[in-house]
């Protein structure tokens, strides 16, 4: 399929992010994967509410401009996810307020160390979480690719201080990850403010695994 027939699926997703508060102005980026040589990747500087073909840079995975202009900041972020996960068709980057809003808590990583809302699991595989790092720097691929490493199963991350990044086999993939990574920092908000979390206990979180392996779940209470 040409790389232009392919803008318009990432327009729609644009536009979703964008009407669903998931990133404001000019905010994220996202890409797609072309082949085993190339990408599609918003362009700088855009609203990814009102993109046009005209916003979409075709590169090469050494970040070469193939055709379009000046790609986004955080094409290091792509790059790093294609080249860590080949199974990997699209990743999303945005700024999902409350999960943005969790990032910036020292706690979230001993948080996320537990279960919580089985969606998660089904839906995510599991959230990592990076530490710091400025912004576009050559720190930002180093550290995501070690969080990525600690967590290998997770489709869904919180980049500390920054905002969040999801991954799948097409972009909607990646944007309904999107969608369930914010709704869990939601639910995760509104039971803290209630009380304690009520976490799944070990037999519990096995059943979950089981139903992820498509096993029978029962097969673990009765053991």
């Amino acid at each position: 399929m040409e790389w232009r027939e392919k803008c318009k699926e990432l327009i729609e997703v644009g536009q979703a992010l964008y009407e669903k508060g998931l990133l404001v102005g000019t905010d994220g980026n996202f890409s797609i994967r072309l082949n085993e040589q190339e990408m599609l990747i918003t362009a700088s500087g855009h609203c990814k509410g009102k993109l046009t073909t005209e916003g979409f840079t075709r590169v090469n995975f050494n970040g070469d401009i193939l055709s379009g202009p000046k790609p986004a900041r955080d094409i290091r972020m792509h790059l790093a996810v294609y080249h860590t996960k080949p199974e990997i068709k699209s990743v999303v980057h945005a700024h999902p307020p409350i999960a943005t809003g969790l990032s910036m808590t020292k706690e979230i990583s001993h948080e996320l160390k537990k279960l919580a809302l089985p969606e998660v699991m089904f839906n995510l595989r599991g959230i990592a979480v990076t530490e710091y790092c400025t912004p576009i720097s050559c720190e930002v691929p180093e550290e995501l690719i070690k969080a990525m490493g600690q967590n290998p199963r997770a489709e869904a991350v919180l980049l500390a201080n920054h905002g969040a990044l999801t991954m799948g086999e097409t972009p909607w993939d990646a944007f309904y990850k999107m969608e369930t990574l914010e709704m869990f920092a939601k639910t995760l908000f509104v039971s803290k403010l209630f009380g304690t979390v009520s976490y799944l206990d070990k037999e519990q979180t096995k059943k979950v695994d089981r139903l992820i392996n498509g096993e029978d779940p029962d097969v673990v209470a009765r053991s």
